[in-house]
């Protein structure tokens, strides 16, 4: 049964008609992202702000509002008070070199896809109470924002595609790279995104609940860290749900640390000539039907580059 929900929520014919349902929510959006004026950058301002600034990234999407506002789970990530707790100390918490991300979509949709700008319509207006408890909680003037990572489904014009993820590859220019990611993410191995950087390690996280054992993860992470010569030569990039919002948040002031999210499945989609959401057999994806079921190959390189595994 809730994989016929699953499939129901994410066909095309349903989500056509639910996007024009979607549509009534325009003009009340519209009220809500003039009236707060939020200063949220661009996807390609951001991700040049990340260069020009060597900016860590706390993003916080609508995973995290429902976490925290909601007291409610996603798919691979249960609720739990810590776990709130611990993302709302991320937001009202003292930065320096920490940025925290939140969507564009909650101040404009303008170089989104009809469907996304019918998502965000339909979501600022639903949660324009949580959006507001948000923002007042927080002590930033100015967002980076949180759906950089999503570039490829989700804008609509390439030549603007192809520049943001041509800056974003610039995070990790000749940089050592550790990956904190969940398992089956398998972050940059079998493609190029990756072939700028000067080296790359790897701790593998579960894919369920990594928050259940972010001690763990953290003193992994540590450990590697301290063996480092010269942190300035390192980034991090996090692909754990909320639990890498929490780590960004953790560790964005010691090293430059990105909470990376779907970016390796959206090149995926990109460098198979889609710009649209397809099964990838060789990755765990928690966002489509059957995700967690994929092919695991015998990487030698990728296996190589693992230097922890949390279970």
């Amino acid at each position: 049964m809730k994989e016929t929900i699953a499939f129901l929520k994410k066909n095309r014919v349903t989500q056509f008609f639910l996007s024009i349902f979607r549509s009534l929510y325009f003009l009340p959006y519209l009220y809500y992202s003039k009236k707060w004026k939020l200063n949220i950058l661009s996807p390609l301002s951001t991700v040049k702000n990340i260069n020009a600034k060597k900016l860590s990234v706390a993003r916080f999407g609508d995973g995290e509002f429902n976490i925290i506002f909601r007291k409610k789970g996603i798919g691979f990530q249960p609720y739990s008070q810590e776990l709130s707790c611990d993302l709302l100390n991320v937001l009202v918490k003292e930065k320096t070199e920490l940025k925290v991300g939140i969507p564009h979509g909650y101040r404009s949709v303008s170089h989104d896809k009809f469907k996304v700008k019918a998502f965000w319509w339909s979501y600022v207006v639903k949660h324009h109470k949580d959006i507001l408890n948000f923002v007042s909680k927080s002590n930033d003037q100015e967002y980076l924002d949180a759906s950089f990572t999503r570039t490829i489904t989700e804008l609509k014009d390439k030549n603007y595609i192809s520049s943001v993820m041509a800056s974003i590859k610039e995070i990790w220019e000749a940089k050592q790279i550790l990956i904190v990611e969940g398992s089956g993410t398998r972050f940059g191995s079998e493609n190029s995104l990756l072939s700028n950087a000067k080296s790359v390690s790897r701790i593998i996280a579960p894919a369920v609940d990594a928050y259940g054992k972010i001690n763990e993860i953290r003193v992994a992470m540590r450990d590697f860290l301290t063996q480092q010569k010269n942190l300035d030569d390192v980034v991090v990039l996090i692909a754990l749900g909320p639990t890498a919002t929490v780590l960004a948040g953790e560790f964005g002031d010691m090293v430059q640390t990105v909470d990376i999210g779907h970016l390796d499945l959206q090149y995926e989609y990109l460098q198979k000539g889609f710009y649209k959401k397809v099964k990838i057999e060789t990755r765990y994806d928690n966002e489509t039907v059957n995700g967690s079921a994929y092919v695991t190959n015998n990487d030698k390189e990728y296996d190589s580059e693992i230097i922890d595994i949390i279970s």
